[in-house]
């Protein structure tokens, strides 16, 4: 008789962060003392439900006599690459150590083009179950699920952030007629033509920020902002011009598109790009140098991963420079010349090859000095 795994996957590992269940979980027992403590730690959590249904078919297909295990393998909270990396070495674990036949998937359905894939590359997948969570009925069962629904961090920025992104995007957009008029006449009655505008701008950035927790993320810069004023931190100063450089590019940038209205807005976007390219560099040059700068007057360290990052933000700005200016020319917006096009790549690829002949040297110096620390 073929041998059956009944699999359970907890994406972003509701059983490890909310009741400390290590993972994989093989056999009925573990199984079932995981849901337990998951139903007692958030009885609302669907993964609770998942995990009962597959001890429901277990215990049913072990009625009717099948050769069948049970087993739980969870992601990671920062659902990703990092998530599904640990999912396929835990079920690489439970392949090896169950040997199923083939596979029953067991999910709550929310996420099963993400896992679906891990699982039947690795295995055959003869069945797959999904589990929905009955709820009440009416207006205030729906609201009451949706208030649930953006207690949870990954649901809550999976659904919020488009919103807040489209009333950003609308906002700007509603913005920039009456903001060009207002810096070319001066005249302030342009103003009261933003408010539309701002108030999308508002809102957007106010579900940007609920999405993502802000408030509390501020508190804590702001927190250390003040140790670090208090330490001399070297890192103010740098931060500061970093950002001031970031908003002028910004602002000279929309300036510099604006003042060519006739252009299309393929044009504006190309001259909006080559005036910021340069300024944003700089701003990001900037503000790691100083954590550069604020870790050698600390600990008198030298960070080699500053001066590749450096070689290869220029060897980035020159190359999409030339690209810019390409596409420009081959579109027949800018006489540029040929001749400085091909400096541009020629740098940025010389900065690239720098860059990469540096990192493989540090590599190397690295290697060298544990190999003699171990010795």
């Amino acid at each position: 008789m073929k041998k059956t795994l009944i699999l359970a996957v907890d994406r972003d590992d509701d059983f490890g962060k909310k009741a400390d269940i290590g993972s994989p979980a093989v056999g009925r027992e573990a199984n079932e003392k995981a849901a337990l403590s998951l139903a007692l730690a958030d009885p609302e959590d669907s993964d609770v439900n998942t995990i009962l249904a597959a001890l429901s078919m277990y215990d049913e297909m072990k009625r009717d006599g099948y050769d069948v295990e049970i087993a739980l393998i969870c992601g990671d909270p920062k659902v990703g690459y990092r998530s599904d990396s640990i999912i396929s070495q835990e079920l690489e674990y439970v392949l090896d150590t169950v040997k199923p036949d083939r596979v029953i998937l067991v999910s709550d359905g929310a996420e099963d083009e993400y896992i679906y894939p891990i699982v039947s590359s690795r295995a055959k997948i003869d069945s797959v179950r999904r589990v929905f969570v009955k709820q009440a009925p009416g207006v205030e069962g729906a609201l009451y699920i949706f208030m649930k629904m953006l207690q949870d961090d990954d649901k809550r920025k999976r659904f919020v952030t488009p919103f807040g992104l489209i009333l950003v995007v609308l906002g700007i957009f509603a913005m920039i007629p009456d903001l060009y008029n207002l810096m070319s006449t001066g005249n302030i009655g342009h103003v009261t033509g933003m408010m539309g505008g701002v108030l999308l701008l508002v809102l957007g950035l106010y579900s940007l920020g609920y999405a993502y927790k802000m408030l509390p993320r501020m508190r804590l810069w702001y927190s250390a902002l003040r140790n670090s004023i208090r330490r001399g931190n070297q890192r103010i100063p740098f931060t500061i011009v970093a950002i001031v450089l970031f908003i002028s590019g910004l602002v000279i940038g929309i300036r510099a598109a604006l003042d060519v209205p006739e252009a299309s807005a393929l044009y504006q976007l190309i001259i909006f790009s080559t005036t910021v390219i340069w300024m944003w560099i700089f701003a990001i040059l900037c503000y790691e140098g100083g954590k550069f700068f604020d870790l050698y007057l600390e600990k008198r360290q030298i960070r080699h991963s500053f001066i590749i990052a450096a070689l290869t933000l220029f060897a980035l700005a020159f190359i999409l420079q030339g690209l810019l200016d390409i596409f420009a020319l081959g579109l027949g917006f800018t006489p540029t010349n040929e001749l400085i096009i091909v400096l541009e790549l020629m740098l940025g690829f010389t900065f690239a090859v720098i860059a990469g002949i540096l990192q493989s040297t540090f590599n190397n110096m690295i290697e060298t000095q544990s190999a003699s620390m171990g010795a």
